[in-house]
């Protein structure tokens, strides 16, 4: 009943070797990622030290330091899955990597010109847009889409973790290297040493499966069996839900990078202005005050650790799309937690930071479990991907500047008028979320096909399906 040369008795022991190579591949691919997004985070903790050096203190301004790493998201979204259709995830990832290092280095090396800085963090930004197509696209290979929900929860890591590093590690590698906290090209050149490193763990650790959902085909028409016309990766941008959850990503994730983003910042002026108080000196409360504002402004980040794996096990009991539906709908009315974030007393907010990290950890995951249950053919699946890094790339682009300007300058910053955009924000994702809660549900792909096909298929299943 299977496919020609698969008796019964091989498959269990084919899809066993086929998983535990997938999480080999899952955990490698997690270390790359935390790496990628830890380069993609390495600017908030020296944005004060950026905004003199470069911007004379505009905010507005020195958000594009981290805004303009997603103009590289945007471009490369959609070719990126295109790509990895022709060539495969693999090489797409490598060059991805390679992108980042090099622009490690591009940004480390700048002296006085801020354009090259600015360049570098547009080529690092290709790095994490590819990462995170690729890497989705490999575990939808590995894994079936009812058990994709723990695999998507534990590759979530990568962003809050490699988030948590860089807002951790950053002043006191500059620290350790130089003797100076606010010495960012130390950070630079020690985040491109370790870029580097992501790319020799890639190439050797990473690999597709080796048996495709094409061979899986073949053997079907070779048997006799109807088929059908085989989809296209194109179809993917027709699927009109999958467009409406992400522009509700796409806000909702603007709401959170909102606060995240700009948290170090707020939480150094503060601290600052309470070390002077008690009598240290300006160099010795600056850097006093770098290294308490990457650790509180991490709380969210590691709160988020946990509850990204707990929630990938939720999402493994929860497996249907209505049960997935309304978690998506819970996670937009979290949402208006972020709302407070610059109004709650200070000696409140590391408790309030990790509240939010809790919110963040259970959004994100049950984000990047909907993809697969969204996208009804299985070779669009990257185009999926593609969708959501493109509205990733969006929110990074606009919300970083958006509310450096609602804050104002540096010296006076007004920090009480994001809480309107921050509401404005959360509803209007809310609203797309509900629009796709109360939509219809896809036909998958296996379901339209013959059942022997189907059979086949899942006994086979490589490429871009289960």
């Amino acid at each position: 009943m299977l496919l020609s040369g698969i008796s019964s008795s091989d498959e269990p022991s084919a899809k066993d070797d086929r998983t535990r190579k997938g999480w080999i591949v899952l955990f490698a691919m997690l270390f790359c990622g935390i790496i990628v997004i830890m380069n993609q985070f390495k600017v908030p903790v020296f944005m004060p030290v950026l905004a003199f050096e470069y911007f004379d203190g505009d905010m507005g301004a020195t958000g594009w330091l981290m805004s303009i790493i997603a103009v590289a998201g945007i471009v490369t979204a959609f070719p990126a899955a295109f790509l990895i259709n022709r060539f495969g995830p693999k090489p797409i990832g490598l060059v991805g990597i390679a992108f980042m290092v090099v622009g490690c280095a591009v940004g480390a090396s700048t002296t006085s010109w801020v354009g090259q800085l600015l360049i570098g963090r547009v080529l690092e930004g290709v790095g994490v847009a590819m990462m995170g197509t690729v890497a989705t696209t490999l575990i939808s290979m590995y894994f079936p889409r009812e058990k994709a929900g723990l695999p998507m929860g534990i590759w979530n890591l990568w962003y809050v973790t490699g988030a948590a590093l860089a807002y951790n590690i950053g002043v006191p590698v500059s620290m350790a290297l130089t003797g100076d906290p606010h010495s960012w090209h130390a950070w630079w050149w020690c985040a491109d040493v370790l870029a580097l490193v992501a790319f020799i763990v890639f190439a050797l650790f990473v690999q597709k499966p080796r048996t495709g959902r094409d061979r899986a085909l073949r053997e079907a028409q070779r048997a006799g069996r109807a088929v059908g016309r085989r989809p296209s990766i194109v179809e993917g941008l027709k699927v009109w839900r999958m467009w409406v959850f992400g522009l509700g990503f796409c806000l909702l994730l603007g709401t959170s990078l909102c606060v995240f983003t700009w948290i170090p910042t707020y939480v150094q002026e503060k601290e600052v202005a309470l070390l002077l108080l008690q009598g240290l000196s300006p160099a010795e409360a600056n850097e006093q005050a770098g290294i308490t504002g990457g650790l509180m402004s991490s709380l969210g980040f590691v709160a988020a650790i946990p509850v990204s794996v707990i929630t990938g096990l939720l999402l493994r009991h929860f497996s249907s799309i209505r049960a997935r539906k309304v978690m998506c709908i819970i996670a937009g009315c979290i949402a208006f937690l972020y709302a407070g974030a610059f109004l709650i007393p200070y000696e409140y907010l590391p408790a309030y930071l990790v509240l939010l990290g809790l919110e963040s950890g259970y959004t994100s995951g049950v984000v990047w479990a909907m993809v697969p249950m969204t996208m009804p053919k299985k070779i669009t699946m990257p185009i999926g991907m593609a969708i959501i890094i493109f509205f990733q790339g969006v929110s990074n682009l606009l919300c970083t500047p958006v509310v450096g300007y609602v804050v104002g300058n540096l010296a006076a910053p007004a920090w009480q008028n994001v809480s309107p955009l921050l509401v404005g924000t959360v509803i209007a994702g809310l609203i797309c979320w509900i629009i796709y809660g109360v939509s219809k549900a896809p036909v998958y792909e296996e379901d339209e096909m013959p059942e022997q096909v189907a059979a086949a298929l899942s006994a086979e299943r490589e490429g871009f399906g289960e």
